[in-house]
């Protein structure tokens, strides 16, 4: 089926015709030329479940221009990871701004303003985003919206983003019936049942426009299921080296999936020096200057940070959470211009950017769970990972290996997962913490008031789709009188006499719980741990830092036998400052759980006495980018709670909990909170200058240019700014400090 007729059978413009076909396409793919046949160019909503790179984000894109151009539409895309929505974006951005189509992207603080959001044609967001712009009634979005995509719909099967993305659906059903939804999804093994529920066509097939060969390896061949055998015939002595090497002699790159962060690293290291050979002295020098990027500054660097930038000397790299945000954008970036050959991974990877390789190996099938030890990976899982092999503009072909210590294992791999289906995608939205915040967010968003509209609503769900929770309307009675008794939603008694029921409405702390996106029992700790703080008298960071680790939406570190006698050390020595204990909140009666709170204050605690990065990652065993992570929610959750005072009238409180949010933001002493305020000084440079005597903003007033540039790590061009951000006055500081 030749796209540029379909376009123009269409009626696309002759501008979008030429915009759409520049990247090269002539022909479509099967299944994008079922989507067509199915209707979708005609308002007909689909889900396509087909492979990576079979095309299914260029029906999406035909589906939005066709909207926008023809009937002045406004798409939404919704992908379940920030990274994710920002390639999208990107893309879509380059593409489609020369048609005059204006692209956005929505994936930043989740109580931003959004007024500017209306005017993009094409609105690229996260659930939890559009979630919240729901939250907070976003009526622009719902009645002008024509085209909505729901990328990865298998993330409904996800324990923590599901639950959003499955209500989300839902909600966009039931608020305009006229919205054509597209939905995208790797293979799944109930794909009929999911189109059902979004009352969809379906477009369900295994076709890849590079073919994939997956297969088993053992003592130096892979068995390849219905592609026969091949034999590795490398030098290195262990398997994971003759694998990757054989795959690079051939120009081909590598992705090995690990079950740990740790084995990332280790395999790294284990498989450098023969990825090094196969690096040519050209690359070898761009390499150098990645490594250095990677590394970081003398002032922020880490063991991890050095780990990964010696191994991209050798054109090897790994990737995980622990990584800074910039870290894994970088590695990502190389790979895709083949700079770096060999990515080990954990399977997070596979589940975010399009990163594709020739060889796909997938080392361990089992990784530890809490409660239940080591235990096999999903098939769904090795699915997602062998679906990254095959690079379409380089390869004739992908192969995704896995690796058995025996021939009687190589069977069972095989059969076990290569031949295997995946597993079925289920609604996680019985958890009942989940449906506690979407009931909240329901009432106080004006879409229910009472339990039979949120049970008509649930009917929407693809959780009573499935059938999946016998006692529902129990449950969410249970909820709404939750809710009820701790003061989120009230009564409304007129109505009862006139309707024969009740009607609920949010209360001001059930609104401003919603809009804050999170749980109610955190609103609930926050409340009274503050209210607690008011009548005690004095505020202390260590005690607002422990009461944000209190909060179920709180950062959260493992705890294990040898941190106890750390840990007794730290609550003995800090118990008076703490809002909450074991003795006075019931949450905290489990050790365990108690343990995990005091390790994480211990943690923030350091961070904001500006302990160094590496001393943090090296002490409590975390990467660089745990930190990032635990300090962007701790900030959030402080953000939460100075609201909350604010609503109970505790004024001062508020004062203090955002001086300590700018504390944690970039950990620092309360001493340097108005030196940060200056824009291009972080932690380091006010720490610098506040020894050198700069310890007020007041104190730039004497310096001239010479002295302020000659304090280290200042240099001439920022003094200058300093200087002027001094001469303008405090609206072109970067931060509020209240004293």
């Amino acid at each position: 089926m030749n796209l540029k007729k379909i376009l123009e059978e269409n009626q696309f413009s002759a501008a979008a015709v030429e915009r759409i076909t520049a990247s090269g396409i002539i022909d479509l793919y099967p299944p994008q030329a079922e989507a067509i046949q199915k209707g979708i160019l005609n308002g007909k909503s689909l889900l396509m479940a087909v492979p990576t790179a079979a095309g299914k984000t260029l029906i999406a894109e035909l589906c939005m221009v066709k909207s926008i151009l023809a009937n002045d539409g406004r798409c939404l895309y919704i992908a379940p990871l920030k990274a994710l929505a920002s390639e999208k974006y990107n893309d879509f951005k380059e593409k489609y701004a020369p048609l005059g189509i204006e692209v956005g992207l929505a994936i930043g603080d989740r109580d931003s303003p959004t007024q500017h959001l209306n005017r993009y044609k094409i609105l690229v967001a996260t659930a939890e985003k559009v979630d919240s712009l729901l939250r907070s009634r976003a009526q622009w979005l719902i009645n002008s919206l024509s085209v909505a995509v729901l990328d990865e719909i298998h993330f409904i099967n996800d324990g923590s983003r599901g639950p959003t993305l499955e209500i989300l659906a839902a909600r966009l059903k039931q608020l305009n019936a006229n919205i054509q939804i597209l939905a995208l999804s790797a293979t799944v093994s109930n794909a009929a049942e999911i189109a059902k529920w979004l009352k969809a066509e379906l477009v369900s097939s295994s076709w890849r426009p590079i073919p994939l060969k997956e297969g088993v390896y053992y003592s130096e061949r892979i068995q390849f299921h219905r592609y026969g055998t091949k034999i590795i015939n490398e030098e290195p002595p262990d398997d994971l080296s003759k694998l990757t090497l054989d795959t690079l002699r051939g120009k081909g790159q590598v992705l090995i999936f690990v079950n740990s962060r740790r084995s990332t690293q280790a395999v790294a290291h284990q498989i450098a020096g023969d990825v090094a050979k196969t690096v040519t002295s050209e690359e070898r020098g761009q390499l150098v200057q990645l490594s250095k990027r990677l590394a970081g500054n003398a002032s922020d660097t880490t063991k991890i940070c050095r780990k990964l930038a010696d191994a991209v000397l050798a054109g090897v790299a790994f990737h995980h959470a622990g990584l800074k945000p910039n870290q894994r954008e970088l590695v990502e970036q190389n790979f895709k211009s083949n700079l770096i050959k060999v990515i080990a991974c954990t399977p997070t990877l596979a589940a975010g950017v399009n990163l594709p390789a020739r060889r796909a190996i997938v080392r361990d099938l089992k990784r530890y769970e809490n409660g239940i030890g080591q235990a096999y990976i999903p098939v769904s899982e090795y699915k997602q990972c062998a679906g990254r092999a095959g690079r379409p503009q380089y390869d004739d072909y992908g192969e995704a290996v896995l690796i058995a210590k025996s021939y009687s294992e190589a069977n069972t791999l095989l059969e076990k997962y290569v031949q295997a289906s995946p597993e079925p995608v289920m609604s996680k939205l019985g958890d009942e913490q989940a449906l506690r915040i979407h009931i909240l967010a329901s009432i106080a968003g004006g879409y229910v008031h009472d339990v039979k509209g949120m049970l008509d609503f649930i009917q929407h769900t693809f959780l009573y789709h499935q059938k999946l929770t016998p006692n529902l309307l129990g449950l969410i009675g249970e909820i709404f009188d939750f809710l009820h008794k701790e003061q989120f939603i009230e009564k409304s008694s007129s109505t009862a006499l006139t309707t024969g029921g009740y009607r609920f409405f949010a209360t001001t702390l059930g609104s401003l719980t919603s809009r804050l996106y999170i749980d109610p029992v955190t609103a609930i700790t926050l409340r009274d741990g503050l209210n607690a703080v008011a009548q005690k008298g004095t505020f202390s960071a260590v005690g607002g830092l422990h009461l944000i680790t209190c909060c179920l939406d709180g950062p959260a570190l493992n705890t294990g036998k040898k941190d106890t006698e750390d840990l007794e050390r730290f609550a003995t020595r800090f118990r008076e400052e703490f809002i909450f204990t074991p003795e006075n909140w019931a949450d905290l009666d489990d050790y365990y759980r108690y343990a995990s709170t005091l390790k994480t204050t211990g943690m923030l605690l350091q961070w904001i006495e500006e302990e160094r990065e590496e001393l943090l990652c090296d002490q409590f065993n975390i990467g660089p980018g745990d930190i990032y992570r635990h300090m962007e929610s701790t900030q959030w959750l402080l953000y939460a709670a100075g609201r909350i005072a604010d609503l109970l009238h505790h004024k001062s409180l508020t004062f203090q909990l955002q001086n300590l949010r700018n504390r944690v933001r970039y950990g620092i002493k309360e001493e340097l909170l108005e030196l940060v305020q200056l824009k291009g000084v972080g932690r380091v440079r006010a720490r610098i200058l506040h020894e050198k005597g700069y310890k007020r903003l007041s104190d730039f007033n004497r310096a001239t240019l010479d002295q302020l540039s000659q304090v280290k790590q200042i240099g001439k061009t920022l003094a200058q700014d300093i200087l002027n951000q001094i001469s303008s006055g405090p609206a072109h500081t970067s931060a509020a400090v209240h004293r």
